[in-house]
């Protein structure tokens, strides 16, 4: 979340990119989506890079389910050589390829959270009619519901659960880890959801809310660290949570959140934030008619120090999940931070590549691992 990490981030993986891109299993995808162009009005390509198992063939009949992998705020789709390998061995590990697809969420205003939004326009409708159709179309993938999954970390986590939530049939299963607040009534500190005049800097009682979590104590408060970014330019987290959450301003800029001077929330924003967009309340409106197709779905993994204190708001959805008996997957890992989550369990992409091997169908998997893929 932080914009500075972000920024070296994205200059690691553009480094990285000339190294990347000569790998004999990875292939650039850029796609031209009509359904963005119309609504930017300009030309707008999506993209993404994929990942092809050892034993992929072009000239083969083998059809490969596919995870789609939503990188977080300020993180690339070009990636390195060591991710490529901790997929490889993990797919190795559980006995079983998939087509990996590294999508491009960066968009102006920060990240797309590939939310259809009044600002940032319609990306997941073109993500799953436009995007994915033309991944299945040029690739031997598996064109099913249950073989298209989801994966993604920090904006990324986010990301798929809201497209698990809002597509449930389309895909087969989402895996978040450490996502953006998935229950309003704590977006990283205040309550979204509570009646009444409300602060984004200062609970009820006048205390600040503490920020960035360090060896289990806050470096800094909500209100230092909108002041920084804000220092910074645009493009930066606050800002692009506006461009995904909020309704377009008549000055046809997002509305936002919050008075970033006083901390006073706008009242009319906030309803439209979680009428819209806050997957708890989202869940459980509509529940009678999510119960079936998500059964089994949704897996949920953060740390219990999480340096954004994103393990809070997932606590809120857990028990939530569990009251409307979800069979949903919930994991606080005690002591890892928004990075560490990674090595829980002895590498958590080994761990998620495992449960998606599990959940695939008999008619999805297949002994097609190239046992020689580094």
């Amino acid at each position: 979340m932080r914009k500075r990490r972000a920024l070296l981030v994205c200059a690691i993986a553009c480094a990285l990119l000339s190294a990347c891109a000569g790998h004999p299993k990875l292939q650039q995808v850029d796609v031209a989506s009509p359904i963005l162009s119309r609504f930017q009005g300009h030309p707008v390509t999506m993209h993404a890079a994929v990942l092809l198992p050892g034993g992929y063939s072009a000239s083969s009949s083998q059809k490969y389910p596919v995870v789609y992998w939503v990188p977080a705020f300020g993180g690339s789709y070009h990636v390195s050589r060591d991710k490529i390998r901790t997929w490889q061995r993990a797919m190795q590990a559980s006995g079983q390829d998939f087509i990996v697809v590294f999508l491009d969420a960066a968009v102006p205003s920060g990240h797309s959270e590939f939310a259809d939004s009044a600002n940032n326009g319609p990306w997941a409708r073109a993500l799953t009619t436009e995007l994915i159709p033309d991944i299945e179309r040029r690739f031997h993938a598996l064109a099913t519901p249950q073989a298209r999954l989801l994966a993604g970390h920090s904006s990324g986590g986010w990301s798929v659960l809201w497209l698990q939530v809002t597509y449930p049939t389309y895909f087969g299963g989402a895996w978040a880890i450490a996502p953006d607040p998935v229950d309003f009534r704590d977006f990283i500190g205040p309550d979204l959801t509570a009646k009444g005049p409300s602060n984004f800097y200062r609970d009820s009682n006048g205390r600040e809310y503490g920020f960035v979590r360090l060896r289990g104590r806050d470096a800094t408060t909500l209100r230092r660290y909108v002041t920084r970014e804000d220092s910074n330019g645009p493009g930066n987290q606050i800002a692009s949570f506006d461009a995904v959450f909020s309704p377009r301003g008549a000055d046809g800029k997002p509305e936002q959140l919050f008075d970033h001077r006083t901390g006073a929330i706008h009242p009319a924003v906030e309803r439209y934030w979680v009428n819209h967009y806050d997957i708890a309340r989202i869940v459980a409106s509509r529940w009678p008619a999510l119960a079936v197709p998500l059964r089994g779905k949704l897996h949920i993994f953060v740390g219990s120090a999480d340096t954004f204190h994103l393990e809070r708001p997932v606590r809120l959805l857990a028990t939530q999940l569990a009251a409307l008996h979800s069979e949903a997957e919930v994991r606080i890992a005690p002591g890892y931070d928004h990075f560490t989550i990674f090595n829980y369990d002895g590498g958590l992409i080994s761990h998620i590549v495992a449960e998606m091997t599990g959940s695939l169908p008999p008619a999805a998997k297949g002994s097609n691992v190239n046992p020689h893929a580094k």
